[in-house]
């Protein structure tokens, strides 16, 4: 259930606001946990620090554990750590490469609001493998509580197999 929600959400990482400096693209290395400990070497109880000092690169997104808010884009600085919150890194894979947004939709001349039903056709996923993957930590009282790694197989999720 939860994945389908990060499927339903992900159109919103697509159409969330700029940022100051273009984000690192997390690259499939960074998805990898040994044991509860990223491979960044973060794990919970590690506190804001280690978060920023590993992660303040990419595009980090934060949605509220106590109602239902979506993620949305904010700085390291920004984040209100102290709350019950979940923060999210996440990347698309295409074929086994990491894509951003913007090269996804210079690619294949579509605009950010038509990536997801691209992403989803029958035909793309013929042709494509995609993946969608994504660290998921959350946050209690300041300190990491818990720490997911997970993937969203769209090839499965669309029950369309790349016939590459």
């Amino acid at each position: 259930m939860k994945k389908l929600l990060y499927l339903a959400l992900f159109p919103l990482l697509l159409l969330s606001g700029c940022e100051k400096k273009p984000a690192e693209t997390a690259p499939a290395s960074l998805f990898v946990m040994e044991g509860d400990a990223t491979a960044a070497g973060v794990r919970p109880g590690d506190g804001p620090e280690e978060f920023q000092k590993a992660y303040s690169g990419y595009t980090l997104q934060v949605a509220w554990n106590d109602v239902d808010s979506n993620y949305i884009v904010m700085s390291p600085e920004d984040i209100p750590y102290q709350e019950d919150i979940s923060t999210l890194i996440a990347t698309l894979f295409i074929d086994g490469k990491p894509a951003t947004e913007r090269q996804v939709c210079e690619e294949h001349s579509v605009s950010s609001n038509d990536l997801h039903t691209l992403l989803s056709s029958a035909k793309f996923l013929r042709a494509h493998e995609v993946i969608y993957r994504y660290l998921d930590f959350d946050w209690k009282d300041g300190q990491i509580a818990h720490i997911a790694s997970e993937e969203l197989n769209y090839n499965e999720t669309f029950e369309v197999p790349c016939q590459k």
